[in-house]
């Protein structure tokens, strides 16, 4: 559906007469505490549509209960409960953005979800602990911890509708865990796919969904027939099933480059080198809305198709075509599921113009899902969200150093959470934000101050903005981030073509301080001759950086926890693949702290050297080896570490390689 597209600049001013008036002008108005910002807001230009109409012709009249997703926001009578997560504090808003109480915690934090009735939780993923919180009254009196309970780094969070049950993901140990909300004793324990994040529960409590950094497909978990047991899983793929490939087509209005979808090759070894499979990543935000719509956000990824670089470029990053010949390497959408873990499940796609879609929020009075972008700073708002036509309405762009983690709706319209700036901000207007006006934009603007001050060194938070932006001094078009591929400083689990290779993306957090040099094989002496060439290979212009910039993604990278680690199911397992481990000298390389040698070998690979990589985080980041071509560690371990003579490992017995595997696992 294409829109008329225009966009007004309004700038918040706190007490200023001439920009008072000039809001006047613009017939908007404001309220601000804080430093002067300028937003720009517009209606969408159009809505890329995919996969057939499945939804319902009729607006809902139902929504799903409140608590079937979490969040970093929630808004109760008092104001707003606000999760600052790099922070570690839970903070007590007013109507005004501004804090009033807060609670702190030790280390990072997940999600926040309440049921509309008073009961509050929150993921204290730093803490290893789900936390039940006494909300307090407006003026923050009475915030506190009111119950804990252990879950091993704990991120998404959703209740069930009668509110009895909490669903927790764990990161570190892949899984799905269930609290009795009245002991937070566990119910149930489900083992899922590594890199679990946001889990959404559907309205009649049968079904939740669960999203994954690495994986392609949501885990649809049948609650209906837990009882006291564990419940089974089916999987919704989020993947188109066809490859891609740009061609020409000739119409009346002349040629043009467009994209192409081929149907699925009998067989891998038969995929041209020009044409691409797409997969779908980082499924951090999901929830049901209106009747029982399941909204997944993600991103697409084309990471290896053949690309043509031109002449100054030799290599690159994904993607298809050349400079006029394009399919982008990544692309940012919502799937939109019918009747989730049904056999006639349906599913179709709305492709957005923003930047990494973290967080959402549903307006059931104006069948409106809010979506916001953490890589773009804009918020979009996706009109008839649970119809048959849904469109993008009209976008906010908040400015540069956001970081949108946060949405949530009240009757005046959408809160939303800025990670950097570490500040709420409030679009509203009544009626000028549903879709019955088409041609309504939001005429109300809200700027509250700075929650609490940053912990962080100054040149620690320049870094944690470069990493997360869409930026075209690092990338073509600023197509990709650095968070694009290493989420939360881990790994996207796939692997991209870079010039005539096909190349592992490998997890950073923990991995990068003092293990030089870089790349997989090894051929950037420093980490800031690793980012130089990563933007050059991306499409950027380094050069147009300051050094400073430099300086700040290094030192954000260097201070990046390693991710937790595994529970070994059997502990003596593990300790008997420590003990072969030294015993076959894989020490002699992946030795020290970091598990590195920080030296490069000759192996029987398309490399001319391979650098040894730290293995820290091993459990959460197959697939393994430089190329991705070994799906697990068994594999690695049996195949491909012979075919790359890494090593000779045909002289261990199969209970051998599984035990070694149970200690590469928990690393």
């Amino acid at each position: 559906m294409k829109r008329s597209s225009r966009s007004l600049k309004f700038s918040v001013g706190i007490g200023v007469t001439a920009g008072a008036a000039a809001l006047l002008c613009l017939g908007l108005s404001a309220q601000a505490i804080g430093e002067l910002r300028t937003a720009k807001v517009g209606l969408d230009r159009g809505t890329r549509m995919q996969g057939p109409a499945v939804a319902s012709h009729r607006r809902p009249t139902q929504a799903a209960p409140v608590g079937n997703h979490g969040g970093t926001l929630v808004v109760d009578d008092h104001g707003v409960l606000v999760v600052e997560r790099s922070e570690g504090r839970l903070i007590r808003a007013s109507k005004a953005g501004e804090p009033v109480a807060s609670l702190s915690f030790d280390g990072a934090l997940g999600e926040l979800v309440h049921d509309g009735r008073g009961q509050v939780f929150l993921a204290d993923r730093g803490g290893d602990r789900v936390v039940r919180i006494a909300a307090g009254d407006r003026a923050g009196e009475g915030l506190a911890e009111a119950g804990a309970v252990s879950v091993r780094e704990p991120h998404g969070l959703a209740l069930t509708p009668d509110g009895g049950t909490l669903l927790v993901t764990s990161v570190a140990e892949h899984e799905l865990v269930a609290l009795d909300t009245a002991t937070l004793e566990p119910r149930w324990r489900l083992e899922l796919a590594p890199e679990p994040r946001g889990v959404a529960v559907s309205s009649d409590g049968e079904h939740a969904a669960v999203g994954f950094l690495t994986s392609s497909s949501l885990a649809i978990v049948e609650l209906a027939r837990a009882g006291s047991e564990r419940p089974g899983i089916v999987w919704q793929a989020l993947d188109p099933r066809d490859h891609v490939k740009t061609m020409k087509v000739h119409d009346d209005w002349g040629e043009m480059i467009t994209v192409a979808r081929i149907g699925e090759p009998r067989s891998r070894f038969q995929v041209p080198h020009e044409t691409g499979r797409r997969y779908a990543r980082s499924s951090f935000a999901l929830a049901y809305i209106g009747g029982d719509t399941l909204v997944a956000a993600h991103q697409l990824a084309t990471p290896q198709m053949r690309r043509v670089p031109d002449r100054v470029r030799r290599d690159t990053y994904g993607g298809g075509g050349g400079t006029e010949e394009s399919i982008e390497p990544m692309v940012h959408r919502l799937g939109l599921v019918q009747r989730a873990g049904a056999l006639d499940s349906a599913i179709s796609f709305v492709e957005l113009d923003l930047h990494q879609p973290r967080s959402l929020a549903y307006d059931l009075q104006h069948d409106v899902l809010y979506v916001g972008g953490y890589g773009d700073d804009r918020v979009v708002a996706l009109a008839h969200a649970t119809q048959q036509a849904p469109y993008v309405d009209w976008f906010a762009d908040l400015g540069d150093d956001c970081g949108i983690d946060g949405l949530a709706v009240d009757e005046d319209g959408v809160w939303i959470h800025c990670e950097l700036r570490r500040q709420l901000l409030h679009l509203g207007g009544g009626a000028g934000l549903g879709a019955d006006n088409p041609e309504a934009l939001p005429d109300e603007w809200v700027q509250g101050p700075e929650l609490t001050p940053s912990t962080r060194d100054e040149l620690v938070q320049r870094g944690a903005d470069l990493f997360r932006r869409s930026n075209p001094q690092t990338s073509d078009s600023g197509t990709l981030a650095c968070s694009n591929c290493h989420p939360e400083g881990r790994a996207d689990g796939l692997t991209w073509r870079l010039g005539q290779s096909i190349l592992q993306v490998p997890i950073l957090a923990g991995r990068v301080g003092g293990t030089g040099p870089y790349k997989w094989d090894g051929q950037d002496p420093t980490l800031l001759d690793s980012l130089h060439h990563t933007m050059e290979r991306l499409g950027g212009n380094p050069r147009a950086l300051p050094k400073r910039d430099f300086d700040a993604l290094v030192a954000y990278l260097e201070q990046l926890p390693a991710p937790k680690t595994k529970t070994a199911k059997d502990p003596a397992a593990a300790a008997r693949g420590r003990a072969i481990f030294e015993q076959e000298a894989c020490d002699g390389c992946h030795a020290g702290p970091q598990l590195t040698d920080r030296s490069q070998h000759d192996l029987d690979t398309t490399l001319e050297q391979v650098d040894t990589p730290s293995l820290l985080g091993l459990g959460h980041s197959s697939p393994y080896y430089h190329d991705g071509s070994a799906q697990t560690l068994e594999v690695l371990l049996t195949d491909r570490a012979s075919v790359h003579e890494m090593a000779d490992l045909s002289k261990l017995s199969d209970d051998q390689v599984l035990d070694l595997a149970a200690y590469l696992g928990s690393l």
